[in-house]
């Protein structure tokens, strides 16, 4: 019986999961700003600037800039005007 409880209440939370209505303040710690949610105690990434949590492409692009995965686009790409064609400024 314990099994099957284990499973239902596993399935449970995939499929309902945890609402985050009952959240902490935002902490500040290690230039990492959060909230916690009280009942699953899961962080939700907060921003301080906009106060507002943060979405996912925010919190990748966080993560990635912290383990200094972050990339620039190389400068062989395409531009969309020819070299020949650019005039120059220059005076």
């Amino acid at each position: 019986m314990a099994i099957l409880r284990a499973i239902f209440n596993f399935l449970y939370e995939i499929i309902l999961g945890c609402s985050h209505q009952h959240l902490t303040r935002p902490f500040t710690l290690q230039n990492e700003t959060y909230k916690v949610c009280l009942d699953c105690g899961k962080q939700i990434y907060y921003s301080a600037v906009t106060m507002r949590p943060l979405n996912v492409i925010e919190v990748r692009r966080l993560m990635a800039a912290r383990a200094g995965e972050l990339r620039v686009m190389p400068s062989s790409v395409p531009s969309l005007v020819p070299t020949a064609v650019r005039k120059s400024n220059a005076a």
